[in-house]
């Protein structure tokens, strides 16, 4: 059950053309959950997409289970409806030229995003929300929707690259940084390369490496080690082949790093305007699992963080 909110300024196709990309972001009412609003705003205009603001109403368990869930509550549905409007006057007055619409839908918040993301080239979530308890929710539901999310996911940390006060997005870094295990992170170095180009930045790709045996107290030889070294930057190099012939315009650095991978890409971000990492869907009892590096990133870069679906 959804209730579509009107902006004033609905998502129109062009005359004869195809309708536009679409930017999905979740709010909860919010300070980072505005931020994450006007992000997705500023995405949205770079792209040349419409943007729609979805809000969650949750619905409590009616007692006993064989009574079926309660009916929402009409008073929490239609806050639900005023903050909508309330963030879709806010980006219309900073980017008035933007399509926007909105929906309050009754559900858990990463079951409706998660549907609402169905079909759109990019969806805008914050890491944190409400203090307390709700913002240890919010936390799990960006971890959530890395581990499902059709589409490439924004998450918003903090005031990390969220727009003025006028709308315009200043980037706190300069560069986009990217996470790199093998060829099969093909996708997550595309995404970075034309996440670069949007924004006029140069690419940082990093794969980090363990050492592959155990070589005693004395530690790896200096051959050892130049030709593990070698073979990792071959690794990385031969990942990234096809991705720099896409994107000739964009300027990327790569190091081979032997160290642990989630802290390597988490220092790495020092300094950046987004990392980059990719998240591998998997079924069964692994399906909530977002993997450690990616974990460590989304909850501890400096920066936002965009989570590429890897099939």
């Amino acid at each position: 059950m959804s209730t579509a909110v009107e902006t004033g300024n609905p998502p129109q196709p062009a005359p004869g053309g195809p309708p536009p990309g679409l930017v999905v972001v979740g709010t909860d009412g919010s300070d980072p959950g505005m931020r994450a609003v006007m992000r997705a705003a500023a995405e949205a205009v770079r792209r040349g997409a419409a943007l729609r603001i979805v809000h969650a109403v949750r619905v409590p368990t009616a007692a006993p289970p064989q009574h079926g869930d309660a009916a929402p509550d009409p008073v929490a549905q239609d806050a639900g409806v005023r903050l909508v409007e309330a963030a879709a006057a806010q980006v219309l007055h900073r980017h008035p030229d933007l399509s926007v619409d909105g929906d309050v839908a009754v559900g858990l918040p990463g079951d409706v995003l998660l549907d609402a993301a169905q079909g759109a080239e990019l969806l805008v979530v914050s890491s944190r929300g409400r203090g307390g308890f709700a913002n240890l929710l919010l936390g799990s539901v960006a971890r959530f929707l890395a581990a499902r999310t059709p589409c490439p996911m924004l998450v918003v940390r903090g005031e990390h690259g969220a727009p003025s006060d006028d709308g315009d997005l200043e980037l706190d870094g300069d560069k986009v940084v990217v996470g790199i295990q093998g060829e099969g992170d093909a996708p997550t170095g595309r995404a970075a390369y034309a996440e670069a180009r949007r924004w006029g930045l140069p690419v940082y790709a990093v794969h980090a490496y363990a050492w592959p045996g155990y070589v005693g107290m004395s530690g790896p030889s200096p051959e050892d080690l130049k030709a593990v070294t070698e073979a990792h930057a071959v690794c990385l190099d031969s990942a990234l082949g096809q991705v720099r012939e896409i994107y000739p315009d964009v300027f990327g650095t790569e190091q081979a790093i032997l160290g642990d991978a989630a802290g390597t890409l988490v220092s790495a971000t020092a300094g950046a305007a987004v990392a980059v990492v990719g998240v591998r869907h998997r079924n069964g009892l692994l399906r909530h699992w977002v993997g450690h590096v990616a974990h460590t990133v989304i909850e501890h870069a400096n920066c936002p963080v965009l989570v590429v679906p890897l099939t």
